[in-house]
């Protein structure tokens, strides 16, 4: 059956099955935002046969031209109605969608406050009228003997930057939806390298110990071991996954080459993939019979987190190798893999929580607790799709997704998920250094990354005397930096270019990151100013008022000219690609 309710100029459209009843309760107004308050109720019978609520409402088209959301990645286009359509669920992407214009403007923003069960949410444009037409369904059997939630509806036209309409949700999630984030240790925050693309899975710890001598001197305080360490094999896949024991060939004995590593001075986080159970392991057998679903491809099958006795035993493994091996944090990969997929083994009485996503929370909840009691500031790190508002719960290093030497990719993320992480760090994928790559265009790479925490991943072996004075100049910067191109104020341009340039403004300093060749900068006229030159051309061009004295600055950090200049409307600066200026104010 269909209702329909008009509310504030909004005319809502509900499907449901008999039994099933909607009615809005409260419409509240928030600073210019209207919050719809929902009860929802529903029948054992509904609930047995898995019946949906299914919302939908119309928005006329005003100054809409893109659209973003946390799973858009590259594309800020919008999809015809029929064409839009994706999960949000305590383990992958968030409830919220933002509409701009072409000055990176809100024109329409909408989200949910339920970020943990799974909701099928679609976006688009009605192409007969010309409409707005969003929708999202909630089916009811994943509410465990609960017949009746609350629901509200986040809807936000205001003519505030993107980025404010999209942190003010993630603001409501941390406070009103209480999903207060895990803290965030300062060494989160720092540059970091990964052994991933640099040995993948040839890691031995009299390399692993050499390479972070260098990976010192190079200015990195924390190492990630990632896949490789449990298994002699090199092959590739998951297969060997699960029991999470160190390779006798390859790490003979883990407490003490951790040790030495932190006689390096550097922390030691290490890589496990969460829900993967590979074919090849000894506990394959014993959990034969509480698997999600099987994944022949990589070789592995992904645990069910909804038996006890799964929870108990990724409990217990991590509990161990923090205890016994001194470790500083956990990488803690691919969890998003427990998601909604029609293969997923259906419930059993043998499970003690019958929904998944209840299951993976509880999960994630224990292990959190678990680690944080024995080390408060562990390092748990995520990646992309599992970043939402819950996730934020768990983790405090959020990466962009795997994008070797793709620059537009990390730099684009990184925007965006500063805009809905509130203070969780955001890290970049980890930066690959190609030898026969000039150093110049290296550091494009970290300068697309400067608003977040880089990952480090070149190899030791083919970093050139010059590859490696550009990269020492460039984290020696980030790491000075870190409050500045942290920090709350940034502004980022143009979503829709997958970003021209952006700025944070702190104590007196400004940084500017430029994306795109002859693109005019506009910095706050304070003490002391960084623009990076992160693209190819040889010049930047800035808008600014007031006398500075220039420091013109190349790669490597070399000064290649300094003056004083007054500055008025566009001044254009000699500022080598990969290189900076700094502007200091006259007295």
């Amino acid at each position: 059956m269909n209702m329909q309710q008009c509310v504030k100029g909004v005319e809502f459209t509900f499907s449901m099955q008999e039994g099933m009843n909607c009615s809005l309760e409260n419409v509240r107004e928030k600073n210019g935002i209207c919050l719809y308050d929902f009860s929802l109720c529903w029948t054992k019978e509904n609930a047995a046969a898995d019946d949906a609520f299914v919302f939908q409402w119309k928005e006329p088209m005003r100054g809409i031209l893109y659209k973003w959301d946390s799973r858009c990645l590259l594309h800020k286009d919008i999809f015809p109605h029929w064409d839009d359509c994706f999960p949000s669920m305590i383990s992958q992407n968030a409830p919220v969608s933002c509409y701009f214009d072409g000055n990176d403007q809100n024109s329409y923003c909408w989200a949910l406050s339920e970020c943990q069960k799974l909701i099928t949410i679609k976006n688009g444009i009605d192409d007969k009228y010309g409409d707005l037409t969003p929708q999202f369904t909630l089916k009811v059997q994943q509410f465990t003997n609960q017949y009746q939630t609350k629901l509200t509806l986040w809807i936000d036209r205001r003519k505030v930057p993107m980025r404010t309409a999209v942190s003010e949700v993630a603001g409501w999630w941390e406070t009103e939806c209480g999903l207060k984030p895990l803290s965030v240790p300062d060494i989160a925050r720092v540059p970091l390298y990964s052994f991933w693309y640099s040995y993948h899975q040839d890691v031995f710890a009299h390399d692993v110990e050499e390479k972070c001598q260098w990976a010192k001197k190079l200015g990195f305080d924390i190492c990630i071991v990632d896949d490789g360490w449990q298994t002699d094999d090199s092959g590739g896949g998951y297969g060997y996954c699960g029991d999470w024991q160190p390779a006798p060939t390859k790490l003979p004995d883990m407490a003490a080459h951790v040790k030495r590593v932190h006689d390096i001075g550097m922390k030691y986080v290490l890589w496990y993939s969460v829900p993967f159970v590979g074919h090849y392991s000894m506990h394959y057998a014993h959990f034969q019979g509480m698997i999600l679903r099987d994944i022949p491809e990589l070789k592995a099958a992904v645990l069910d987190p909804r038996y006890r006795e799964v929870r108990e035993f990724l409990i217990n493994t991590y509990k161990k190798a923090l205890l016994e091996w001194d470790l500083d944090g956990f990488k803690l990969d691919f969890v998003d893999a427990w998601c909604d997929n029609a293969q997923n083994a259906p419930y059993n009485t043998g499970m003690d929580i019958p929904a998944l996503q209840d299951a993976v929370e509880e999960c994630m909840t224990q292990i959190v607790q678990t680690l944080s009691e024995i080390k408060s500031d562990i390092l748990l790190e995520f990646r992309q799709e599992y970043i939402g508002p819950h996730m934020k719960r768990f983790g405090n290093m959020f990466r962009v997704g795997d994008c070797a030497a793709n620059y537009l990719k990390n730099r684009t993320v990184i925007l965006d998920y500063r805009m809905f992480m509130g203070d969780q760090a955001v890290h970049s994928d980890m930066l690959i250094m190609a030898p026969e790559e000039t150093p110049q265009t290296n550091a494009l790479q970290i300068i697309s990354c400067m608003f977040g925490v880089l990952q480090f991943s070149g190899r030791m072996e083919d970093m050139t005397p010059e590859m490696t004075e550009m990269a020492v100049f460039w984290i020696r910067f980030l790491k000075e930096h870190i409050q500045l191109l942290q920090s709350r104020s940034l502004e980022a341009y143009e979503a829709q270019l997958l970003y021209t340039w952006a700025k944070t403004c702190e104590n007196g300093e400004c940084a500017v990151g430029v994306y795109a060749i002859d693109k005019v900068v506009k910095p706050d006229a304070v003490d002391t100013i960084y623009i990076a030159n992160g693209c190819a051309g040889e010049r930047v061009l800035v808008e600014l008022e007031g006398t500075y004295q220039v420091q013109i600055l190349d790669c490597f950090g070399h000064k290649k000219d300094a003056f004083e200049k007054k500055f008025a409307d566009i001044t254009v600066l000699p500022v080598p690609s990969g290189g900076m200026v700094v502007l200091k104010k006259s007295k």
